[in-house]
């Protein structure tokens, strides 16, 4: 469980698609801005020139979402240096925690 928590937080939205160019395909995860300033962030069930559906990650229900409505798409991508980062950064916390640890039992 923790390795998939993990590895999701080494998923960012950063690449930019372009819709009218069929860059988005269908079992992407991705992030759709909408005209009124809200967004949705899920899987692509499928894509015509009329609208997206996608499966809301928040509600795991099916949403349709209008192209005239969409100022945006961005797609998940696994970001390098989050990957290594986060594992690393966990490497270095447990040496200095038993160090800590072992300095407070001494007083």
């Amino acid at each position: 469980m923790s390795l998939s928590i993990l590895l999701q937080s080494c998923f960012s939205y950063t690449r930019a698609l372009d819709f009218n160019a069929g860059e988005v395909q269908v079992n992407q995860d991705v992030k759709i801005y909408k005209n009124n300033g809200t967004e949705r962030k899920g899987k692509v069930l499928s894509v015509d020139e009329d609208q997206i559906a996608i499966i809301y990650s928040k509600t795991k229900q099916v949403l349709k979402i209008p192209v005239k409505d969409i100022s945006g798409v961005q797609g998940s991508e696994l970001s390098v240096v989050k990957s290594f980062a986060v594992p690393a950064g966990i490497l270095l916390a447990i040496p200095i925690f038993f160090i800590l640890l072992l300095a407070i039992s001494e007083i």
